[in-house]
């Protein structure tokens, strides 16, 4: 019964969100804005769900399933986010600056709060201890100390130093902060496997364990609740029922892993099908219907820190080598590149979408011919992750971004 009213409930939505694009036109400029004379696009209207810069496809019904099912899970905190707030301020002070300094996105500062709840002595059920919830080999390869009374994985300062080196390596082997969070919980193995198997790069399109697969979520859920504490407000009515099956392992886990405390209360709901409750429906509609409406109407725009055009092609395949001119002055690290410079780049991997995987080695200046070694990848500038689609064409002046390699 459940399972056919949140079918049902998807297609309606479906047809009404159709008829809502065609209908209106949504416009968020302020009355009063200054708007500075740059070259850069007009900002979308709707602003899109990413994690660390790479969008989330929330267009897609069953990833905005996902999410709004991960925020409704949150919904017990939405009464009380004033109070989350307050206690993970001081620790976001600790994490955030060492984060900057290794260069790991900022939203990562989410992970150790859905990994321990901020619990220094927190431990699995699987042996993981601490903030970051380290493994006891994963924490000696990060040259952490395990011994009984000094434990690195309880010193928060020590945990995200090795946090942050692990996520790098992973980002490395990776190519994507969203997979290297995936590749945190259920290994780079696992992930690495799933990539080859199931012929994708894309966590949202990977078929994963109920943990990997809804472990994004949940810190999206976490982040959206601190980043946007009233949009979530209506959610702290019980609707966790709505998830059903899902939630219930949600909050399994969450037990196990120290996220659920002592002093929560139970967080029960009645079925979304009751009619005491009909106003549930209508409030994971609400979200569904906002998660849903962030496709845009024009292409996103995610800008990198590299902008250069093709100038000469190798073959479409491995290692074949690729020459660009940068298009605009930019400074990467301490590397000040020209417009007119030229970038050379190898190919690194073609995937079974047709997606081509660029990496730049090294920049010619335009005016010295100095060679400088420079590590870059091409983005798709719709979703700010490594690869590109290649184009039917491939024509000289075929314009690539591209972002720096941690």
């Amino acid at each position: 019964m459940r399972n056919s009213f949140i079918l049902s409930s998807l297609l309606l939505l479906t047809v009404v969100q159709f008829s809502v694009a065609q209908s209106k036109v949504r416009s968020k400029k302020a009355p009063h804005q200054v708007v500075a004379k740059t070259k850069l696009p007009s900002p979308q209207p709707i602003q899109r769900t990413n994690f660390a810069g790479e969008l989330v496809p929330t267009e897609q019904g069953d990833v905005a399933t996902k999410l709004a099912i991960a925020l409704m899970n949150t919904s017990g905190y939405a009464k009380r986010v004033q109070l989350l707030h307050q206690r993970s301020a001081p620790y976001f002070a600790v994490i955030e600056p060492i984060l900057a300094k290794h260069k790991v996105p900022n939203d990562f500062k989410y992970m150790p709060l859905i990994e321990s709840n901020w619990q220094a002595t927190a431990v699995s059920s699987a042996g993981a201890v601490g903030y970051w919830q380290f493994m006891d080999e994963t924490a000696k390869d990060m040259g952490m100390r395990i011994e009984p009374g000094n434990d690195d994985r309880t010193d928060l300062v020590k945990s995200t130093e090795a946090a942050c080196r692990y996520l790098k390596s992973l980002h490395k082997r990776l190519g994507s902060w969203t997979l290297a969070a995936a590749a945190y919980n259920g290994g780079m193995g696992m992930i690495e496997k799933k990539m080859v198997r199931q012929s994708t790069r894309s966590y949202y399109d990977m078929t994963l364990n109920p943990e990997t697969g809804y472990y994004l979520y949940r810190m999206l859920a976490m982040k959206e609740l601190l980043v946007n504490p009233g949009k979530y407000a209506n959610m702290s009515s019980g609707l966790m029922a709505y998830a059903d099956d899902p939630y219930a392992r949600e909050q399994q886990q969450a037990r196990k892993m120290g996220w659920l405390i002592d002093e929560d209360p139970e967080l029960t709901g009645i079925p979304i099908d009751s009619p005491a409750r009909g106003s549930e429906a209508a409030v994971m509609d609400s979200v569904l219907n906002d998660l849903l409406a962030q496709r845009p109407k024009t292409p996103a725009v995610f800008i990198g820190e590299v902008e250069a055009k093709l100038q000469k092609a190798g073959k479409a395949k491995l290692g074949q080598s690729w020459a660009f001119t940068i298009t605009q002055d930019a400074k990467v690290g301490d590397v000040d590149l020209k417009t007119g410079d030229a970038l050379y780049a190898v190919v690194d991997d073609i995937d079974s979408r047709g997606q081509i995987f660029l990496r730049a080695t090294r920049v010619i200046s335009a005016e010295t011919k100095e060679s400088t070694p420079l590590t870059l990848s091409a983005m798709n500038p719709a979703t700010g992750m490594l690869g590109i689609p290649i184009p039917k064409h491939i024509q000289t002046g075929w314009t690539v971004q591209w972002k720096t390699e941690f």
